[in-house]
Order: C-alpha cells, then sequence, then structure tokens
C-alpha cells in the first residue's frame, strides 16, 4: 500500500465509524479493529517519508533534520 491509499483507507475507517455511531466502536463492527491496523501500516509506511527527506539531503546538500 502507498501512504495515499493508508490514509484514504483510514479515513474511510474513520466515517465508517462516524455513521455506525456506537457500533462503530464496540465489538459488533470491527471498524476500530481496522482503523487501529491502518494506524500501523500509516507510521510503518511513514518511513518512507523519512527515506525522501534522506535522499533530498543527499542530492540538495540541505539537512532538514536540523
Amino acid at each position: 500500500m502507498t501512504v495515499e491509499v493508508t490514509r484514504a483507507a483510514l479515513e474511510v475507517a474513520r466515517t465508517a465509524r462516524t455513521v455506525l455511531g456506537a457500533d462503530g466502536i464496540t465489538g459488533a463492527r470491527p471498524v476500530m479493529r481496522h482503523a487501529a491496523n491502518l494506524e500501523s501500516v500509516l507510521t510503518y509506511e511513514g518511513t518512507s517519508e523519512l527515506r525522501t527527506l534522506i535522499v533530498g539531503r543527499s542530492l540538495t546538500g540541505l539537512d532538514a533534520f536540523a
């Protein structure tokens, strides 16, 4: 999954939670479980953003971490 796809899926899960109300939070519907899984995927995929900063530093010589 790309970061954009994961963010879109997380937005859908949050909307589903809102539409379902309390059922979106309880075990009756697994929306929050999916949202938690997507959050972990988004955190994992955030490493691509760090890689972008590292490559940018190599190309430009500008340190985005300072």
